[in-house]
């Protein structure tokens, strides 16, 4: 007859203590690539509200239209010295689980410069 082994619970154990660990590394890894989505999305609704600045049309609207809806636009100013139209976009995104906790806002901020006309 075969005795049981006095480390026959271990593997219970170590997934109890490795599972958490795995999960937080897993969320901090998500919340990376959305900070990551969020800081291009950012540059893209600056780049298309210079467009639209450049072409006479609402920088506002353009910009608004290039984020995601969790971001918070929070200024579009438009202005000279960096180029013909020059346009700078303020935003806040939240970082956190969506529809359940906000962890931290994220203040973001692009300019995109576009030659006029």
């Amino acid at each position: 007859m075969r005795r049981p082994r006095a480390d026959g619970g271990s593997l219970s154990v170590e997934l109890v203590a490795v599972v958490p660990v795995l999960l937080v590394v897993t969320l901090l890894c998500v919340q990376g690539f959305g900070a990551v989505s969020a800081v291009e999305a950012t540059q893209r609704a600056a780049r298309d509200a210079a467009r639209a600045a450049s072409l006479g049309q609402d920088p506002v609207a353009a910009a608004r239209a290039d984020l995601p809806p969790a971001a918070e636009l929070r200024r579009v100013s438009t202005g000279g010295g960096c180029g013909d139209v020059c346009v700078r976009v303020d935003v806040e995104v939240p970082l956190g689980v969506p529809g359940l906790v906000t962890l931290v806002r994220l203040p973001l901020s692009r300019t995109a410069a576009m030659p006029a006309g």
